[in-house]
């Protein structure tokens, strides 16, 4: 069973519509759709919350094991009881203990159960909330080295946890593709819970955007907010939570003060006002993934002949080229009202053949 059957199976079980999970989960109808239908998964943040209106664990939507909020183990529950009943030394020796037989260690010393925890930790304590983040700052902090090897055919990269060494594959030479890589690996290396010996990412055959291992979609939330760290980009976003908002503006935002590629800030915006926003990525004239809270895109389907994308796609050009402006709503939308129009912002990359569109109500 996956992600988007259990979701279903547990929103039927307690008798709600889309509509109703969306308002108890705090997120949109339109996000639901996208869960149980599978074109996308949900976020870490999104997981929480369908957790806690589903009345069940983030284990059991992501792996089926609902062990979080079932213990039925007696000596698990035993240990829990001595556990809570000893002085914090004791405890920590305890742990000690765990981390020393599950063959990992707590590298930082610190505690916590949330990913952004981790992020926020480092960028406060280990960075000393200097910014832009330095990555490689962090993994000479973490002693965690790199090296560069021929593994194109396993992964872009993999995390040897035990033996403190990230393998990039050595053909990855995009910066802001570099940066998120190992930041995606150290989120494996410090959360004291993830002890697999070996982590990959972008492991060939895979998709990070539709992950249902746990381990992965924290550490994809951990480097996402590592390397946005959300004090400084929410007063970046306010400026373009008003008006018509290009790719351009946002483009020098992401290259030249967050060092991070346009796709994963425009991410960021669309969390940031989940109202204004969606973000979709095509190629071969089809739209093909889509990130949004409240617009009905048509996803996976022909792009519509007066779209910005359809144009660039339609005639592809040799270097990299942008294409803006208001277009109908109908253009994009399944839902939309008469008359309604959309910004549209789409930038077209000649490496992929491929098109990022960037759509605002305004």
């Amino acid at each position: 069973m996956s992600i988007k059957e259990r979701i279903i199976k547990k929103r039927k079980e307690l008798n709600l519509n889309q509509t109703e999970l969306a308002k108890k989960a705090g997120l949109q109808a339109p996000a639901i759709s996208q869960y149980e239908s599978g074109s996308r998964n949900p976020s870490y943040d999104a997981l929480v919350k369908l957790s806690r209106a589903l009345k069940v664990s983030i284990d059991y939507l992501v792996s089926g094991s609902d062990q979080e909020t079932q213990i039925s183990d007696p000596s698990v529950l035993v240990l829990l009881k001595i556990f809570k009943g000893l002085e914090a030394d004791q405890q920590k020796n305890i742990l000690d203990y765990v981390f020393l037989s599950a063959g990992t260690y707590n590298i930082l010393d610190y505690y916590a159960n949330d990913p952004k925890q981790y992020a926020n930790y480092i960028y406060e304590q280990v960075l000393e909330a200097n910014f832009p983040v330095d990555i490689y700052k962090v993994l000479t902090e973490l002693n965690l080295k790199v090296v560069q090897g021929e593994i194109e055919n396993q992964a872009e990269a993999i995390l040897l946890k035990r033996n403190n060494t990230v393998i990039l594959n050595k053909n990855t030479s995009n910066e802001a593709r570099v940066k998120r890589t190992l930041a995606t690996l150290i989120g494996h290396y410090v959360m004291p819970w993830h002890i697999k010996s070996t982590y990959y990412y972008r492991k060939k055959g895979n998709s990070t955007t539709k992950a249902e291992d746990i381990e992965e979609i924290e550490a994809a939330s951990f480097a996402t907010n590592l390397i946005t760290p959300s004090e400084i980009l929410e007063a970046d976003l306010a400026n373009f939570t008003k008006g018509k908002v290009s790719l351009t503006n946002l483009k020098k935002l992401a290259v030249e003060k967050y060092k991070v590629s346009l796709t994963s800030l425009c991410y960021r915006l669309v969390e940031y006002d989940n109202d204004r926003f969606a973000v979709i990525q095509s190629s071969d004239l089809m739209t093909k993934q889509v990130f949004t809270v409240k617009m009905m895109i048509k996803e996976g389907k022909p792009l519509h002949k007066d779209s910005k994308a359809y144009e660039l796609l339609d005639q592809p050009s040799n270097i990299e080229e942008l294409k803006e402006g208001h277009v109908s709503a109908s253009t994009w939308l399944d839902n939309f009202e008469g008359g309604q129009l959309l910004y549209e912002s789409s930038i077209y990359n000649p490496e992929y053949n491929a098109v990022l569109t960037l759509l605002s109500k305004f």
